[in-house]
């Protein structure tokens, strides 16, 4: 991947953390999730912000970047999944349901981050026909 696909998708990487640091930090405050909640979230958006750092420093720099986008991916994942669960057994309340419809729009675009992370790291082929 070119150098400026490598900046475009950090500065989409730093923006991305930010809105969700905003909207977690607004979660945790008008519903009420406690602090063991809210670090995992802290930590991931850190990792994002500090690896598309790095990505901009130096183009060569993706691997923390794509470690951070999986991990964001996973914490994603687990959060809607017992969203999810709750839902199928009818006990998750309104509100909930409503953030299990924002987390599974959010695993998707992780999900995607982490591929296009993947890729960025995957080895290039060096042509050898001299």
């Amino acid at each position: 991947m070119s150098a400026t696909v490598k900046s475009r998708f950090a500065y989409a990487s730093i923006g991305l953390a930010i809105v969700h640091f905003v909207l977690e930090t607004a979660y945790t405050i008008f519903v009420g999730q406690s602090f063991l909640g809210y670090l995992p979230d802290c930590i991931a958006d850190m990792l994002l912000l500090v690896g598309a750092y790095m990505l901009l420093n130096n183009s060569q720099a993706t691997g923390i970047l794509c470690g951070a986008w999986g991990f964001t991916f996973c914490l994603h994942y687990r959060t809607w999944a017992w969203r999810f669960e709750e839902h199928m057994a009818g006990a998750l309340n309104e509100v909930q349901t409503g953030i299990m419809y924002v987390l599974a729009s959010t695993m998707i675009v992780s999900l995607f981050c982490f591929a296009v992370s993947l890729a960025m790291n995957w080895p290039q082929r060096v042509n050898s026909d001299a």
